[in-house]
């Protein structure tokens, strides 16, 4: 935490007067192999010191995003076929909201492929997209489980689907994304690393049809329902609960649920610099906060969908873990 608040409080950490030299990459692959540079340190630092000049500071950041490669589909692919569920071929459905106000400020959002590598690098910015730490947690709270098949929603990258591979080896891990350049980019790094139990797919975890009822036996996701409005959030909680085998277990590293009111007001402006996501113009650096908030509330959204033993561990400012078990 202290770390992190030098990021978003200016006057504990101050970036330089002039951008170091930015980097140029050539392929996707050394957007994965490529360690931060300190240009790209740079730029992240400079997005929260943006807010009363936000339209500039976007303007520079996606020029800058611009030069990154952008994981595109082979050449020919229609509707995004090359990342598809098997037997799937309609296509995936992308819900309004996630082209149109987009978080972390990134240009284009998660559908732009030139994002990937930003993305990648939350690895050394948010505690549960550092795979030490996710291992840490996952084994501490689920380390003697045995399961055969695990569902990791909202991959991204792919760091918690690698490291569950990785802890349950004989274990099936099915991954999905809205976005499909972070799907593709997950099948690369998972060649990369010769992990081969992990099956990559874009796909819409409101609708998960193409999967069975009650198939698994763990679900994760880390950072996802706070970047909807809530009544998608919600049906990602029923898919969950429909998923799950009895006695399954639902993880979720997810931004906290602060129950007192008047804090939780506090929250919702220190993560929105009050903007409203529906609302044209600039947004702050977590546009769907309000709906998580005070609209998803996930502790009672997990109650009120029939999971038992829900449970929320407190973290840090920024996260915590939710826990449940379908009956």
């Amino acid at each position: 935490l202290p770390e992190f608040m030098k990021v978003v409080i200016p006057q504990l950490y101050r970036a330089p007067d002039f951008a170091p030299e930015p980097p140029i990459f050539d392929n996707d692959a050394e957007c994965i192999s490529a360690e931060e540079t300190p240009f790209e340190v740079y730029v992240y630092l400079m997005a929260f010191r943006s807010q009363t000049n936000l339209a500039e500071y976007m303007e520079f950041f996606a020029t800058f995003v611009a030069t990154y490669p952008d994981f595109a589909a082979p050449e020919g692919t229609v509707c995004d076929a090359d990342v598809q569920p098997e037997g799937e071929d309609r296509g995936c459905d992308i819900p309004a909201f996630f082209n149109q106000t987009f978080v972390h400020f990134l240009p284009g959002g998660y559908l732009n492929g030139q994002t990937v590598r930003i993305s990648f690098l939350g690895k050394t910015k948010f505690n549960f997209l550092d795979e030490t730490r996710i291992r840490e947690w996952l084994t501490k709270l689920h380390g003697d489980m045995n399961p055969t098949r695990i569902l990791d929603i909202g991959t991204g990258p792919g760091f918690s689907a690698f490291v569950l591979a990785e802890m349950f080896p004989e274990a099936e891990v099915i991954a999905v994304d809205l976005a499909a350049p972070y799907v593709r980019m997950a099948r690369m790094w998972a060649e990369m690393r010769n992990i081969t139990n992990i099956k990559f797919y874009q796909a819409n975890a409101e609708d998960m049809s193409w999967l069975e009822s009650d198939s698994f036996d763990l679900i994760n996701y880390a950072y996802v329902l706070h970047e909807m409005p809530a009544e998608n959030a919600l049906r990602i909680v029923s898919e969950m609960f429909r998923l799950l085998r009895s006695g399954g277990k639902m993880n979720g590293f997810e931004v906290p649920f602060v129950e007192n009111e008047v804090e939780r007001w506090t929250y919702v402006e220190f993560n929105t610099w009050g903007h409203d996501w529906e609302t044209a113009g600039p947004k702050g650096p977590e546009p769907f906060m309000m709906e998580y908030e005070f609209g998803t509330m996930l502790t009672d959204a997990l109650v009120s969908e029939g999971f038992q033993a829900v449970e929320y561990i407190d973290y840090s400012y920024f996260e915590g873990i939710f826990l449940a078990e379908k009956p």
